[in-house]
């Protein structure tokens, strides 16, 4: 039970990390975040991460992941669009600090359910090469299997995007004064992620 247990945290460990390194809009979101509000808001954001993965993960396991594969047309035009105006959205604040005494909602958190949500990969990973990753941890301890295999790929979300969250902060007195120059940079690199699942939208559309 004890090798399984570890076999399962590592292999959750290990395919969570080879996720979390690729570049996406969490990750810009975590490095624009951290920025305007100057401090560590790395660990908010991946809670709420996982709580949208949650819902998914719940979906593959109710058998409902056919769902996800046959309308990722649909998800990829949604996502495309909507990280498209994100970007637009990001450059026009050019960095400028939320007040959080004004919000009703934690931002980095509601951040880290909004940028799981549109990112056009993530449901239909999950509904590929995570359903293999639950089912291995099916396979070897049930649901507790599940369970473990899962925690393992968000606690690695966990530590990479509170490193880099941390190594913002850390270095916040290099990056401030940049701070318009890196919200237009990482706005440019939302819209062009967001323009590039549109166009692989209109490829598909014209197959």
């Amino acid at each position: 039970m004890i090798v399984e247990f570890f076999t399962l945290l590592s292999l959750g460990l290990v395919v969570g990390f080879s996720g979390a390194i690729i570049p996406g809009p969490l990750l810009a979101f975590t490095v624009f975040d951290t920025s305007r509000k100057k401090k560590i808001t790395g660990p908010r954001i991946i809670l709420g991460h996982a709580i949208w993965e949650s819902v998914i993960i719940l979906i593959i396991l109710l058998g409902f992941g056919g769902l996800i594969t046959q309308n990722i047309l649909a998800i990829y035009i949604l996502g495309g669009v909507a990280l498209a105006a994100i970007g637009i959205s990001m450059i026009r604040s050019k960095g400028k600090e939320i007040s959080m005494e004004k919000s009703k909602v934690n931002s980095s958190f509601i951040g880290g359910i909004f940028y799981t949500a549109f990112n056009p990969t993530q449901p239909l990973w999950w509904a590929t090469g995570g359903l293999a990753l639950l089912l291995t941890g099916l396979e070897m301890m049930s649901i507790i299997g599940v369970l473990v295999v899962t925690a393992g790929h968000w606690l690695a979300d966990l530590i990479y995007y509170s490193f880099v969250s941390f190594a913002v902060k850390r270095n916040e007195q290099h990056i401030v004064p940049h701070q318009k120059a890196i919200a237009i940079v990482l706005g440019v690199f939302m819209m062009l992620l967001g323009t590039y699942f549109l166009i692989q939208s209109i490829q598909q559309l014209l197959l």
